[in-house]
C-alpha cells in the first residue's frame, strides 16, 4: 500500500480515494443497507475511475507533453520564490487573526463551547465581505497548493530553517481548528521522505498526523469546554443522526471522528445526488454553480455547497455552512455523465502535465490537490485550491537546481529518466 507514495504512482490517488470512499462503500450499500442510491454512486464512481485512469495513459503522448514543455520554461529561483511565498502567507495570516473577531484555537484553550468554536471558526475568513473576501480564496491557495510546495522545496534543499517553517505552518492550521489542514503540511513531507528511503521519518510523521488530526478534532468538538456534561456529547457519535452513522448508539469520540472520515463524505455524496433529484427534478444545473459559466449565460450564480447543506439541516447562523463532495459528483449534479467524462479527463491531464515536469517538489505538492478532489468540486480544487498554479509552474517555470529534479533512481511513469 505504501508503493502508493512513489512519485510514479501519485495520480492514482483520486482512483485510491474513489474506491475507498464511494465505490466500496456504495457497494457494501447494495448488498446491506440500500439508500436508493447506492447503484447510482457505484455507476458513476466506476465511470469516472475507468475515464481518469485510461486518460492518463493513453490520451496524452509522452512526447507531445515535453515538447510543450521544453519550449515554454522560465527559470525561477527557488530562494526568492519561497521568500516571497512565505511573507505573502504569514502577513496574511497576521491580518487575519489581528481583525478576526477571535480565534477558535484560543476560545477553546480557554473552555469555549462547541457553539462558540464553531461560530469563530466560520467569522475568521468565511465570512468576509468586501475586498477582504479575497482573502478566503488566497488562504485556500496557500495552504493547499503554494505553502506545500514551498515545504518540499525546503525539506528536498535541506534548508536550515525548514522545521521552523513547518512548525509555523502547522501552528497558523491551527488556529481554525480545521481538521484536515495538518495534510497539507505533512503529507508533502511524507511523500518526500518516502522517495528519498528514510522510512524511519515517513512513520514518525504518519503518527503525528493522526495525532494532530485527533488533538485538533477533540478540541474543535469543545473537547475543552467546561460546559460538557450531560448524555450524549455533541461531538460524540451518539450525536449524529442514524443515517449519517455508522456505529448508532455509540458515544465514543474516537468513532465519531472516524465515522467522519470514513461514512460522511459517502452520506453526503449521495445527498447530493438526492438534490438533484428532489430539488432539481433530475435537471443538471449546465454550469450555474460555476460562476464564469453563470455570468456567461447570463444566469445567477448557484452555490451547489451551500444548497445542499440547507437541504440537509438548514443553513446556520453566518450562512456559510457547505456540504462539499467529490469532484465527479459535482460534475454530475452539473452536466450529468458527459461531465463526470470531461472533469475525470481533465483532471488526468492536469496531474500529468505536473507529473511532466519532473520537478519533485511540484510532485509532491501535487498529492495535496490529488487528495483533496476526493472532497471537492473540481473547479474549486483548480481556482480556489490552486491546482491550477501548481500546473501553471509545472508548464512555465523552472526552479533550475538539481535537487529538486528527478534522478536517476527515480522511477518515472513516463519511462526512462532524462540523462
Amino acid at each position: 500500500m505504501l508503493g502508493l507514495l512513489r512519485f510514479r504512482r501519485l495520480y492514482l490517488l483520486p482512483v485510491i480515494g474513489t474506491l475507498v470512499f464511494y465505490a466500496v462503500p456504495s457497494a457494501l450499500g447494495i448488498l446491506f443497507r440500500s439508500n436508493g442510491y447506492d447503484a447510482e454512486m457505484l455507476t458513476l464512481s466506476l465511470i469516472a475511475m475507468v475515464t481518469y485512469f485510461l486518460a492518463f495513459h493513453f490520451f496524452w503522448k509522452r512526447t507531445a507533453v515535453e515538447q510543450r514543455l521544453r519550449g515554454m520554461l522560465l527559470h525561477v529561483s527557488w530562494r526568492h520564490f519561497c521568500l516571497v511565498v512565505l511573507l505573502c502567507y504569514f502577513c496574511m495570516i497576521a491580518y487575519a487573526a489581528a481583525t478576526a473577531p477571535g480565534i477558535a484555537l484560543i476560545a477553546s484553550i480557554q473552555g469555549a463551547s462547541l457553539d462558540q468554536i464553531a461560530q469563530l471558526r466560520e467569522t475568521f475568513l468565511r465570512t468576509r465581505v468586501g475586498a477582504e473576501r479575497a482573502l478566503l480564496y488566497w488562504y485556500a491557495i496557500n495552504i493547499s497548493s503554494l505553502m506545500p510546495l514551498v515545504l518540499s522545496i525546503l525539506f528536498l534543499k535541506q534548508a536550515k530553517y525548514r522545521y521552523i517553517v513547518l512548525i509555523a505552518f502547522l501552528f497558523t492550521l491551527a488556529l481554525t481548528l480545521e481538521k484536515s489542514l495538518s495534510i497539507t503540511a505533512l503529507i508533502p513531507l511524507i511523500i518526500i521522505f518516502y522517495n528519498s528511503n528514510r522510512r524511519k521519518f515517513v512513520y514518525l510523521i504518519g503518527t503525528a498526523l493522526i495525532a494532530a488530526v485527533m488533538v485538533v478534532s477533540f478540541a474543535a468538538r469543545g473537547g475543552l469546554s467546561v460546559e460538557q456534561g450531560g448524555t450524549a456529547s455533541t461531538g460524540s457519535a451518539a450525536a449524529v443522526p442514524d443515517e449519517y452513522n455508522l456505529f448508532q448508539g455509540s458515544d465514543s469520540q474516537a468513532l465519531y471522528v472516524l465515522n467522519r472520515i470514513l461514512y460522511i463524505p459517502y452520506a453526503s455524496a449521495v445527498d447530493w445526488l438526492r438534490y438533484l433529484d428532489i430539488e432539481l427534478k433530475g435537471e443538471p444545473t449546465e454550469g450555474q454553480s460555476i460562476g464564469v459559466i453563470a455570468y456567461l449565460t447570463g444566469r445567477p450564480s448557484l452555490n451547489l455547497e451551500r444548497e445542499v447543506f440547507a437541504f440537509e439541516w438548514g443553513q446556520n447562523e453566518t450562512q456559510t455552512g457547505s456540504a462539499n463532495t467529490v469532484f465527479y459528483i459535482d460534475a454530475y449534479v452539473n452536466f450529468g455523465v458527459t461531465g463526470v467524462i470531461l472533469y475525470s479527463a481533465l483532471l488526468a491531464l492536469l496531474a500529468r502535465l505536473c507529473l511532466a515536469s519532473r520537478n519533485r517538489a511540484i510532485c509532491a505538492g501535487l498529492t495535496v490537490p490529488m487528495i483533496y478532489v476526493c472532497f471537492n468540486s473540481l473547479s474549486a480544487i483548480i481556482f480556489s485550491g490552486g491546482l491550477g498554479i501548481l500546473v501553471g509552474l509545472a508548464v512555465l517555470t523552472r526552479f533550475g537546481d538539481s535537487a529538486l529534479e528527478w534522478k536517476q533512481t527515480d522511477q518515472f511513469v513516463f519511462g526512462t529518466n532524462p540523462r
